[in-house]
């Protein structure tokens, strides 16, 4: 398995063991067609997250020999739909966004995998009909790996 691969599958792992903040659904993929249809999720899916790999810059850190050393700096993207119950809107989203980054920071190596995971950007989505909202995490990690025999 790719070192990216195996960072994608801590956070998600990471994000499913939130506890300050009841959680729904992690996934890798939507459990919707389409923004829309989200509406339409069980109460227990909320919050619902989706983690997906998003692009990726790439440095050659060393050359020659059998094998290079690279190192790569990828985003990842975190999105988020809440509903919210008693409380307000914002606030859902606000108590999910300082789960999430703590939750990311308690190791920022990954488990070793990585150099360093850092939240790079809040975007908040569209307004959506009360309860419901909607926002992204920007994530940077960046990692080292190796290509060709070692």
């Amino acid at each position: 398995m790719s070192i990216r691969e195996d960072i994608i599958k801590d956070i998600v792992l990471k994000l499913e063991d939130i506890n300050s903040v009841k959680m729904g659904s992690v996934t890798r993929e939507p459990m919707f067609r389409d923004q829309d249809e989200f509406y339409k999720l069980a109460r227990t899916n909320f919050p619902h997250v989706i983690v997906t790999a998003g692009n990726e810059s790439r440095n050659d850190l060393t050359m020659g020999g059998s094998s290079i050393i690279r190192e790569g700096l990828m985003t990842v993207e975190i999105r988020a739909f809440v509903k919210s119950d008693d409380k307000a809107r914002d606030e859902s989203i606000n108590n999910l966004i300082e789960a999430i980054e703590e939750k990311l920071d308690a190791d920022r190596t990954r488990g070793g995998k990585a150099k360093n995971t850092q939240v790079r950007e809040v975007v908040m989505g569209d307004n959506l009909e009360h309860p419901y909202g909607t926002f992204t995490l920007n994530v940077e990690v960046q990692y080292i790996f190796r290509r060709g025999v070692t």
